[in-house]
């Protein structure tokens, strides 16, 4: 399936290779790009590299399905806690 080049741009800006592009996109091909980049953003925020966010997600797909509030509250309170 094609897939909008922002979205790749985006992911591409927060420093993911095209082949975690490309695996990243493979996940959950019917959710809008805006879940997919609020989820690696806040796994990035967290400190993870791009391999490893890409890595949480493909072993936890359903984060790419919780609300992005839900995401960004669960990120803080990780972040929180250190």
């Amino acid at each position: 399936p094609r897939h909008g080049c922002g979205e790749a741009a985006g992911l591409r800006a927060m420093g993911f290779s095209q082949e975690q592009i490309r695996r990243l996109l493979e996940l959950q091909p019917r959710l809008g790009p805006a879940r997919r980049e609020a989820a690696a953003a806040q796994l990035l925020l967290l400190g993870l590299s791009a391999e490893a966010a890409l890595g949480v997600l493909e072993r936890s797909p359903a984060l790419l399905r919780m609300p992005t509030e839900r995401l960004r509250e669960r990120a803080e309170e990780l972040r929180r806690l250190g």
